[in-house]
């Protein structure tokens, strides 16, 4: 699942380094001690899980099939130009998020309102659709964060880093 889900992000413009570069926006100010490797680390865990597999797989097939014409007005429309109050595109970033918590949620929505690095490059871009794709990557960065800050209040508390 890994390994496919790697290849579907890469081939819509999305590396793993991407998305563990917005993890670390969302988390290096709160350890000092955060390296870019460890969120690379996590976003590869994080892309391993099943039900990140098929959040992406939908969201990115819904996304290609906008681009390509092949839905209906007015879903077309909605989804080619991201309107801001279709909710299923967040919806499914949010299922994501939740594997985390209300913690992985919170982070989410701090990733979808402040739109960093290349969740911002994903919704400008006008030549794709990524209605989802955005939410998604964003959805991932923010467990991905979580996961690590999680790991790192373990080893705080137990006097042992284990990533």
């Amino acid at each position: 699942m890994r390994n496919i889900n790697i290849k579907i992000l890469k081939e819509r413009g999305v590396s793993v380094d991407d998305i563990a570069q917005l993890s670390y926006w969302a988390q290096s100010k709160y350890l000092d001690s955060l390296t870019i490797e460890e969120m690379r680390e996590s976003v590869l865990e994080i892309l391993g899980k099943r039900d990140q597999f098929h959040a992406i797989l939908l969201g990115v097939q819904i996304d290609v099939l906008a681009e390509k014409g092949m839905l209906d007005n007015p879903l077309l429309n909605i989804l080619t130009h991201d309107l801001g109050l279709f909710g299923l595109d967040e919806a499914i970033a949010i299922s994501i998020a939740g594997n985390y918590g209300q913690i992985g949620v919170t982070n989410f929505g701090n990733m979808d309102v402040n739109k960093p690095g290349k969740i911002s490059l994903l919704q400008k871009d006008k030549n794709r659709c990524n209605c989802f794709l955005d939410d998604i990557v964003g959805a991932i960065a923010a467990v991905a964060a979580i996961r690590v800050a999680q790991r790192h209040a373990i080893a705080k508390a137990t006097g042992q880093l284990n990533i």
